[in-house]
């Protein structure tokens, strides 16, 4: 629907052909996180695609990262939930799992990485990211994980705290394979945040006049991106049309899932005969408070009778 060769943006590269377009970046995340290990896999499906208690743990396949919540919430009361199987003599396998240091030392880990992953998520959000913002998160991503890999190595994990807190609680010692693929993981996140995240390098243009002008450098502290290069475009057309054609393009569907989310809500099942919604839509969507009193102003008013 949006390929390169016949979709959506060879359609509108037919019209414009300097067009630029991102792949959005939450989706990418996702992608990413996807990714694991066949043991960590397993455990993540054991944890939260048991077939005899699938309402308990449905998650969406869509909010892949909502998992993390999940499993953070099976950890924290794997006590109970193995009772209530016991009790209920259901669940026989999971009730076991809950039972095995192993599989828990892995469901801990995994409740802590997609606990970072949705970190990174929430930072990707918001109707004012721009890519550079995006880099900036991502850079910072890559490097925790080169940290964490590192004190992995050095048997510190307090970079996963129930991870961490279970290890020390149960005092026992964690085997090598599971290190391994706990490490695998990490260095696969890394790769492949790299792959997907091309981080571009700033463009060698000539800056100096810019970064030596006050004025400018004042304006650029207090306005948003966007609205500083327009504000130079007269002056430096060059530079800023290269900083626009960056900087213009979504980096995620942020505000097209807040557009769809508004929508459902403004057409809901008790107004779902409504047909015509962009004022509605407008509303919701706008950043701008109306003002009620000049609107009411402007009324005439209707006395009752």
């Amino acid at each position: 629907m949006s390929g390169k060769i016949s979709g959506l943006i060879a359609r509108i590269r037919n019209i414009l052909p300097s067009v630029t377009w991102h792949h959005c970046c939450i989706h990418r995340e996702a992608i990413i996180s996807k990714k694991i290990p066949t043991q960590l896999k397993e455990v993540l499906d054991e944890a939260d695609m048991d077939s005899e208690h699938y309402q308990l743990l449905l998650h969406s396949e869509i909010r892949w990262l909502s998992r993390g919540k999940v499993l953070s919430r099976l950890f924290k009361l794997r006590h109970e939930v193995r009772l209530f199987f016991i009790e209920h003599k259901s669940s026989i396998t999971l009730s076991e799992r809950l039972n095995d240091f192993s599989w828990l030392a892995s469901l801990a880990y995994l409740s802590d990485i997609f606990a970072h992953l949705n970190v990174l998520n929430l930072s990707l959000q918001g109707s004012h990211v721009t890519i550079f913002k995006v880099e900036d998160k991502i850079e910072a991503m890559i490097k925790k994980l080169e940290l964490w890999n590192l004190r992995l190595s050095k048997k510190n994990y307090d970079s996963f705290q129930n991870f961490n807190n279970f290890l020390e609680l149960t005092k026992e010692e964690l085997s090598g394979e599971v290190s391994k693929y706990i490490k695998q993981h990490i260095e696969d996140l890394q790769r492949s945040f790299r792959d997907y995240f091309l981080l571009t390098s700033p463009e060698e243009d000539n800056l100096i006049e810019i970064s030596t002008n006050g004025s400018l450098k004042l304006q650029f502290n207090q306005k948003s991106l966007e609205n500083f290069w327009l504000h130079v475009q007269k002056d430096y057309p060059v530079l800023s049309s290269k900083a626009l054609k960056v900087l213009i393009p979504f980096p995620t569907t942020y505000l097209c899932e807040k557009a769809f989310s508004a929508l459902v809500y403004v057409k809901n099942k008790f107004r779902n005969r409504l047909e015509n919604v962009e004022s509605e839509l407008r509303l919701k969507l706008s950043n701008i408070e109306p003002n009620i009193e000049k609107l009411m102003s402007e009324m005439q008013y209707h006395p009752s009778h």
